[in-house]
């Protein structure tokens, strides 16, 4: 019988060693999917700006609303239906919140002419004074 019991002891030894096996590759796992989540969160782009509310005669703040594309013109919606040659017809106040992509800024609605600013990836609010009518994200 003594020589049977150090088999038991063998396997019941590797039974207790599974379960901390089992959970560093569940701990593997969670890493690996928490950093692909972290790495998708980091290509996204955005704007934060101001507009003038005619209705409350109120500055407003807000962001895009979806995830804009890269090298497309956005007319910025909370002045679309206002004329370029009205007072407060402009959005202000910027920030690029994105991770990767320059905002370039245009007076136009059509993204046509020069910028009137580009602000890099995660810049600071920019001042009200800096006022535009749509955003192009392209890459630096």
């Amino acid at each position: 019988m003594g020589a049977d019991q150090p088999a038991p002891t063998h396997r019941r030894e590797s039974a207790m060693r599974l379960p901390p096996a089992l959970l560093a590759l569940a701990s593997a796992l969670a890493l690996t999917l928490s950093s692909a989540a972290a790495a998708h969160a980091q290509d996204e782009l955005g704007l934060n700006y101001k507009y003038f509310d005619p209705k409350t005669e109120t500055a407003v703040g807000t962001s895009l609303a979806e995830q804009p594309p890269l090298n497309e013109c956005i007319l910025i919606q909370d002045v679309e239906q206002l004329s370029p040659d009205q007072p407060n017809s402009s959005a202000f106040g910027p920030q690029n919140i994105s991770t990767r992509a320059n905002a370039q800024l245009f007076a136009s609605d059509d993204c046509t002419g020069t910028p009137k600013a580009v602000l890099k990836p995660g810049s600071d609010q920019q001042p009200d004074s800096l006022t535009f009518r749509s955003v192009k994200f392209v890459l630096p």
